[in-house]
């Protein structure tokens, strides 16, 4: 009997499982990460990030040590397009840059200023051209140029999933896979080990703080004698090469198996599958990365906000603490499922526009904003929430035909990921809305922790793919779609799709 660790940096919380090789979660911790923000930066404090990891490891090896002193292997997965600038020791120099902070956009644009063809050849070699707005190689750009103190103390810029994984194992690297949102890649083809030239000439990046590149699936390193002894693990487990977060939605969903895609919905929405090859569409912001596997393709649609919507209207709005009065609640979400079963489908008329900050794929906008439409006197505070639910699946079902089109495959099942899934009436809605099987995943909240604790053992040798495929991926239940009702809904889906057109010229002259 052999077991693993999986952990899930993810932005504001950190889970981590202790995973039996039948895929049973036998231990379970998550720990809260605080993020500082203002108007165009989000920041991280990256020593904390990395005690909540030590903590909440060291938690789930003490509730159950002998099963601690099985572990045979480790693998972390994180948010990612969030930059860690660390010293040799992978000890962090400056606060973590997060995937939300616009730093360094005026310098990826002015990459194209100074070289006419870089658009097109970012596009073509890795298959975004540099255009900022939180991406990595932006926040690269930003620490280099602007903050020098920074730059000098720095002996490599990494994502959040390469900084633990160093700090677990002592070894500074990134992958192919890791590091994508560098872009400082040649993603044509899969297993490169190193940086682009042209890539990296065209960027301006100081190469030497570019950390080394290994294969996507390589060993690291067993733990550090310290670490193992503050986690409460054995020195002897390997320790994996990471992934990103929609990586390991992908895993943990089976997405890559034909006929099947994964959705996670927590602070945004992400639709997640698979492909064989390198393609990108700019228009629909649809796009293959190198995978956490060495001969396939995570197809990655951001949908923009998801979860984060549903939590601010009912934090904000239903049970608000302000002026008017403090209607606070112990859990927000404790209720949504009943307001969703007293509700009709369409919310009394009313359509929420699920675009707070902005849209992402299909259609990407920074100015839009979104919104209640057709509100009337008739009109209940239960209909405005179920009306929020309702707007997210719509965005989601928005997406899911320019993801068929990018793939060339139909889907017929979205296994669902995240705490979302723990809701069977919100999976109720998006199968009506979507008109696809919904398949909440069996521990939806923990399924990515879980599913980089599977893939360390296979990486391991304890389980195959066959294995993997049919443990990481195991659903509760499977909700059909409604005809009637999904035919309801798609009277109102081609009105929330005009709705984006109609909005974007009044949120851009609404814009202070």
């Amino acid at each position: 009997m052999a077991f693993a660790i999986g952990i899930d940096v993810g932005t504001t919380n950190l889970k981590v499982a202790l995973v039996r090789d039948d895929a049973t979660r036998v231990g379970a911790a998550q720990r809260p990460l605080a993020i500082v923000r203002g108007a165009d930066t989000a920041e991280q404090d990256a020593a904390a990030v990395w005690e909540a990891l030590v903590d909440a490891v060291a938690e789930v090896t003490a509730a159950h040590p002998a099963e601690a002193r099985d572990v045979a292997a480790l693998a972390v997965c994180s948010q990612y397009s969030s930059i860690v600038p660390v010293d040799v020791d992978a000890r962090p120099v400056a606060p973590m840059l997060m995937w939300q902070d616009q730093r360094g956009t005026d310098h990826s644009f002015a990459i194209m200023a100074r070289h006419e063809d870089a658009f097109s050849t970012f596009a073509e070699r890795h298959g975004i051209p540099p255009i900022g707005s939180g991406l990595s190689l932006g926040h690269i750009l930003y620490l280099q140029l602007d903050r020098p103190d920074v730059h000098a103390a720095t002996a490599a810029y990494v994502e959040a999933m390469d900084y633990v994984t160093a700090r677990l194992t002592g070894r500074i690297a990134a992958s192919q896979h890791t590091s994508f949102m560098v872009q400082c890649c040649d993603n044509r083809a899969l297993g490169a080990t190193a940086y682009d030239e042209l890539l990296v000439e065209l960027a301006g990046v100081d190469p030497t703080r570019l950390p080394p590149l290994v294969r996507v699936d390589a060993e690291i390193g067993s733990l550090l004698p310290d670490v193992a002894r503050a986690v409460g693990l054995p020195e002897s487990v390997m320790v994996y090469a990471p992934a990103n977060d929609t990586a390991g939605v992908a895993v943990a969903a089976g997405a890559l198996r034909p006929g099947r895609a994964g959705l996670a919905i927590g602070t945004t929405s992400v639709l997640v599958d698979g492909v064989a090859d390198f393609r990108t569409d700019l228009e629909h912001q649809i796009l293959s990365m190198p995978g956490p596997e060495v001969d396939r393709y995570v197809v990655c649609a951001e949908n923009g906000l998801g979860g984060k919507v549903v939590e601010h209207v009912l934090e904000r709005f239903v049970y608000a603490h302000d002026a008017l009065g403090d209607h606070r609640v112990g859990t927000s979400f404790a209720q949504l499922d009943s307001v969703l079963d007293a509700t009709d489908p369409g919310a009394g008329g009313v359509l929420f526009l699920p675009w707070l900050n902005g849209s992402l794929a299909p259609v990407a906008s920074g100015s839009v904003r979104g919104g209640f439409v057709n509100m009337s006197l008739e009109t209940e505070r239960a209909d405005l929430v179920r009306a929020v639910v309702e707007g997210v699946a719509h965005n989601l079902a928005w997406l899911l035909p320019h993801v068929e089109a990018f793939t060339g495959e139909r889907i017929d099942e979205i296994v669902f990921v995240g705490g979302a899934a723990r809701s069977r009436a919100w999976c109720r809605v998006l199968a009506d809305v979507i008109g696809r099987p919904i398949a909440p995943l069996a521990d939806p909240e923990g399924g990515a922790a879980r599913a980089m604790a599977l893939l360390a053992l296979r990486r391991h040798g304890v389980l195959d793919d066959a294995d993997l495929d049919r443990a990481a991926s195991g659903v509760t239940a499977t909700y059909e779609p409604d005809s009637a009702r999904h035919e309801h809904y798609a009277y109102r889906q081609v009105q929330f799709e005009a709705a984006h057109a109609a909005l974007l010229p009044i949120s851009e002259a609404l814009k202070p």
